[in-house]
């Protein structure tokens, strides 16, 4: 009972995000995108290792990227290269909070990219708070969160982010006019 009670509240509180999304820039390409903000589980080593990896390599295409991670865990490491928010960091609705949270919701990013294969709440409550022009994120029930959702059908992150490219690509589409 004391689930359902949280889980209403959390569905109010975004529901409440979804009157206040409005993006005021229009959508960049992905190719022409300069500033992607990554929000991930860190949780596990392998899964942290594939999103830093991959930032390392939108850094390398010439893009200013910022990472937000998730650990599962209320201890704290200060040790890490990105900034993070773990369970002390959720309300008790499971509404993330926190300097690090609000830093990235306020950010400006041209894309945000939830590298994820499955949907989080916590996830979906920061997509649809962030000041971003573009939200990729994986299939979700609230489908305002996100504006390009991916469905690989699978939780192997590679094949998400594999699968988040292509549909990225076809983003990049210069049209021409045509010879008459």
């Amino acid at each position: 009972m004391l689930q359902n009670i949280r889980t209403h509240f959390f569905n109010q509180s975004l529901q409440n995000l979804r009157k206040q999304i409005h993006n005021k820039r229009p959508p960049l390409s992905f190719d022409k995108a300069q500033d992607i903000g990554i929000l991930f589980d860190a949780t596990d080593l392998s899964t942290r290792q594939v999103v830093l990896e991959y930032a390392d390599h939108l850094r390398d295409a010439g893009k200013r990227v910022k990472r937000l991670g998730f650990f599962d865990s209320k201890l704290d490491d200060p040790n890490f290269t990105f900034k993070y928010f773990n369970r002390k960091k959720l309300d008790w609705t499971s509404r993330p909070t926190g300097e690090n949270v609000k830093e990235f919701t306020q950010q400006s990013f041209d894309w945000l990219l939830i590298l994820s294969s499955y949907t989080k709440s916590y996830f979906e409550y920061i997509a649809a708070a962030s000041n971003a022009s573009l939200r990729v994120g994986p299939v979700t029930e609230n489908t305002f969160c996100y504006d390009i959702m991916i469905d690989t059908g699978s939780a192997d992150l590679k094949q998400f982010i594999e699968q988040m490219e292509l549909v990225l690509a076809k983003t990049n589409t210069r049209h021409e006019t045509a010879e008459i």
